[in-house]
Parts: structure tokens; C-alpha cells; sequence
């Protein structure tokens, strides 16, 4: 995993997002003790414990409420935000489903501004993706990362990628297993967004 990681690094990612569980949290924590620029997010543990602890011990910048906790739309979420406000750790929703929870989170003013939420080219667990599509390009108070960016592998990451830079998107989270997914898909994934700014 570490190998990963670095391959990633090396080819201009500066982060992960991670659920705090298996050996992937100790290679999150040795890339953030050996490049000071490296920044960890995370998501809670969708169990009884969430696990937001590990996350802070760690060194998270952001903790996202696991989709399977926060689409509920239950109290649970609202405790989950002030733990993690508490700590003094920037909130975040992840979401599976994320037309109703987005809309579930501005009816109920919660305290959060950043949404990990699915976003490709194919729909994939998008719900209504033309809807959602139109929310994250006309919602300016809020920020949006794009999780299932190749919708499980269906998609190549050229055109992945491109679809992303397209919306109002400002970082993306890809599932990689091999150094050299690791490179390829970084390398596009930061030309294609990088050129939606120049």
C-alpha cells in the first residue's frame, strides 16, 4: 500500500481519503510524517464506533460522515458533526445518495460545507445525475469531491477525468490497487483538472 502511495505522490497527488480500518491507515500515516505537504481526510467507521479518534490521531484535515450513517438523515449525523467540529476538525458529509442528503443537509442548517459525493461520466450512484450535476455547478457555498470518479473501473481515466474538469469539482478521490493505476490515473486526473484553471 505504501508503494502505492508514494507512486501516487510522485506523480503530483498530495493526499488520501481513508476509512479507518486495515493497514492502509499506517501507510496514510507514514506519507504524512515524510512529506509535509501530504494531507489526510477520512471517512467514519459506518459501525458502531466511527472511529473518529483513529481519524484525529492520524492527522485528518477533514472527517466526512460515512453515506451509509449519513444518508439515514438521522440524529446520529448531527452528534457525528459536533464530535468532529468539536475536535476542531473541518466536517464533512460522504454521501451514496446524494440528491436527498445534500438537500436533507441545507433544510436542517447543518454545519457542514464539503461533500464527498459520487460523480462520473456514467450516472454511477449518481441518482438523477442531470439534477445533481446542475447542484454542484450553481452551489457556490459549498465544496464538492468527487468519489467513484470511474465508476468502478468502467470508466477509462482520460475520459473520466475530462467529464470531472467540467463541473464544479474540486478534488477527486480514485480507488487504485497497482503502482501503475497509481501513476496513470494521477497523471490524467491532474491534467485534466489543472486544465480547467488555466
Amino acid at each position: 500500500m505504501l508503494e502505492i502511495l508514494e507512486t501516487s505522490y510522485v506523480n503530483g497527488a498530495r493526499g488520501i481519503e481513508v476509512i479507518p480500518s486495515g493497514k492502509i491507515m499506517e501507510a496514510a500515516q507514514i506519507m504524512s510524517e515524510t512529506h509535509n505537504d501530504y494531507v489526510i481526510t477520512g471517512s467514519t467507521y459506518p459501525g458502531i464506533d466511527p472511529k473518529v479518534d483513529i481519524l484525529i490521531e492520524k492527522g485528518a484535515n477533514i472527517i466526512f460522515i460515512h453515506g451509509m450513517v449519513s444518508d439515514n438523515k438521522d440524529s446520529n449525523v448531527l452528534r457525528l458533526l459536533d464530535d468532529i467540529s468539536d475536535y476542531g476538525i473541518i466536517p464533512g458529509i460522504a454521501t451514496h445518495n446524494p440528491i436527498p442528503t445534500f438537500q436533507y443537509c441545507l433544510d436542517q442548517s447543518l454545519n457542514v460545507k464539503v461533500f464527498l459525493i459520487p460523480f462520473n461520466a456514467n450516472g454511477f450512484l449518481m441518482g438523477n445525475a442531470k439534477k445533481l450535476e446542475k447542484i454542484v455547478d450553481n452551489t457556490k457555498d459549498f465544496y464538492f469531491i468527487g468519489m467513484k470518479t470511474l465508476a468502478a473501473g468502467e470508466i477509462k481515466p482520460d475520459i473520466a477525468f475530462q467529464y470531472i474538469a467540467n463541473h464544479n469539482i474540486c478534488a477527486v478521490t480514485i480507488g487504485m490497487v497497482t503502482k501503475q493505476q497509481a501513476e496513470e490515473s494521477t497523471k490524467i486526473a491532474l491534467s485534466s483538472l489543472n486544465s480547467k484553471y488555466k
